[in-house]
């Protein structure tokens, strides 16, 4: 049975997608390629990819009526192999948000009914579940995950207390998950990625909102042992973070104003997270960001109020890759939420709207030069 959009958007606050107007991107790069193939799977939803892209693990949801199903399916080189992920009686609804590789461990992370954080790993092949620790009893949940050299494992999310949100950290190491305190920040707080330096540091990005509604971009670092907040400029929202080949951090996302949604790009300046100008201001959402020989984010844009999705690689701005394919059928669309990439080849996942239900969209691509 396939999933009726009133179900999807009950259950993914995150990825929910509002019509609004906006130019189409133009001067495509001719140095990139992207295809979305005529293939995709009914109720699954495709929320985070990681890994290698010939060997890539994505994660999401599948939705059966009106249960949902926590969702692993790697990549074989010819197809999506679904992983068995088990689960206990009156635990079904697990929906996956995140993903990243520790070694030969391949993590998820996500929630139970966006009220407790759930993650686990796939190694060999076999699912193992691990327990976080739930903070509370409202909702709580993990949206972003990054893993360490050493194996350790970083998550970040939300803590809701009372009629706001503050943002959750966990660390998992040899003795289990941890609740790590995070710094008090104005507003309600989400952290909704992560990832970790060279140098052992940790970002994490998301957003506030303040007091009227004003959103604005939220950076925290781990260094010397403690997290911290970084002041940040603009207004907006981050939902991702990589870092670059020399080691600095880059965040994507996106901030919406009277005529749609314009993609936001941040970098660290001194002591502030500032927009970079020349990759700001473009239509569209970037909601996932990889950094390999290209540096490659995927998201939407809107079209006629129908999203499409959208492949951007970074230059001096964001260049938009010509995306090829099957498109939705009208009057549904696609959204790419997750990416990961290397050597010039990348591979996204999202999820498709094929006008009465909801299902996975994937798409790879390659860039030279």
């Amino acid at each position: 049975m396939t999933l009726k959009k009133a179900w999807l958007f009950g259950a993914l606050v995150l990825v929910v997608v509002l019509p609004a107007t906006g130019a189409t991107p133009t001067s495509a790069s001719t140095s990139c390629t992207a295809t979305i193939p005529n293939a995709s799977v009914p109720g699954d939803l495709l929320l985070a990819i990681t890994g290698s892209p010939d060997h890539a693990t994505a994660v999401g949801v599948h939705y059966i009526g009106g249960d949902g199903t926590p969702l692993v399916t790697q990549w074989t080189g010819k197809g999506w192999d679904r992983i068995k992920v088990p689960v206990t009686p009156g635990a079904v609804l697990i929906q996956f948000q995140a993903a990243a590789t520790a070694g030969a461990r391949t993590w998820a992370v996500g929630a139970f009914r966006n009220d407790r954080p759930e993650a686990g790993f796939v190694v060999d092949g076999r699912w193992h579940w691990t327990h976080p620790i739930d903070p509370g009893l409202e909702e709580d949940e993990f949206l972003g995950v990054a893993a360490a050299p050493d194996g350790t494992v970083w998550a970040v999310g939300k803590h809701q207390v009372g009629a706001k949100n503050e943002p959750l950290i966990e660390r998992w190491d040899a003795s289990g998950w941890n609740v790590v305190p995070s710094p008090t920040v104005r507003g309600s707080s989400v952290l909704n990625g992560v990832a970790v330096a060279p140098d052992g540091s940790i970002y994490a990005v998301g957003w506030s909102v303040l007091t009227g509604g004003k959103t604005v971009p939220l950076v925290e670092r781990f260094q010397n042992n403690a997290w911290s907040a970084a002041r940040s400029s603009g207004t907006g929202q981050l939902s991702a973070v990589a870092l670059q080949p020399d080691g600095t951090p880059i965040a994507v996302g996106w901030e919406t104003a009277d005529d749609g949604d314009h993609i936001i790009t941040m970098r660290p300046g001194g002591d502030t997270w500032d927009v970079v100008a020349d990759a700001s201001g473009d239509p569209g959402r970037l909601e996932a960001i990889a950094v390999g020989e290209s540096t490659v984010a995927v998201g939407l844009r809107f079209a006629d109020g129908i999203p499409q999705p959208l492949v951007v690689r970074l230059d001096t701005g964001w260049t938009p890759i010509d995306v090829t394919g099957e498109p939705a059928p009208d009057p549904g669309g696609d959204q790419l939420l997750g990416v990961t990439g290397e050597l010039g080849v990348f591979r996204a996942v999202g999820v498709r709207d094929d006008g009465d239900a909801f299902a996975s969209l994937t798409a790879a691509g390659t860039c030279t030069g």
